[in-house]
């Protein structure tokens, strides 16, 4: 970048960058599946690897809860730690909220990894890719998560959380 490039993302710390890239990249990868779940895309195509069956975990009853598919809750929810993210830098309530984002996230990802693997036997290739970008987002978020958990560590500690 130039000297006197004026970009939101020039002030911004080589973490925070990447967990609002690799944020971009979860709702990239979530978009075809939200639209395949919805009829939008006929299809939902992988890589020619017989460990992935898309179609077959996101049409299934697991990737519908409460009936909603589980792709547009995914994109509602990554949206929500984008804004986190971006607000992160300048406010401190905000990268609290991310640090506990972040650790939801990544958590969610390795259960749905974990479930497609135990109740199907395959994964969903758009999902891991939603994965392992919630898992750079949580090693990329790990000061805020560090600092959020602490500071709710110290809070049970003082009695405040009782």
């Amino acid at each position: 970048m130039s000297a006197g490039c004026d970009s939101p993302f020039a002030s911004m710390s080589k973490d925070n960058r990447l967990v609002i890239g690799s944020c971009c990249v979860a709702l990239a990868t979530l978009a075809p599946v939200a639209l395949y779940q919805s009829g939008i895309l006929p299809r939902l195509p992988d890589p020619p690897l017989r460990v992935f069956d898309s179609q077959r975990i996101t049409s299934s009853h697991a990737a519908h809860p409460l009936g909603i598919p589980d792709g547009w809750l995914g994109l509602a929810s990554f949206g929500a730690t984008l804004a986190l993210a971006i607000l992160a830098r300048r406010h401190r309530t905000a990268k609290k909220l991310l640090g506990a984002k972040l650790t939801l996230d990544a958590s969610a990802a390795a259960f749905n990894a974990t479930r497609q693997v135990v109740s199907f036997g395959k994964l969903c290739s758009w999902c891991t890719g939603t994965a392992l970008a919630a898992g750079v987002m949580a090693y990329a978020g790990r000061e805020a998560i560090q600092e959020t958990w602490a500071e709710a560590n110290s809070m049970v500690k003082a009695g405040i959380g009782d």
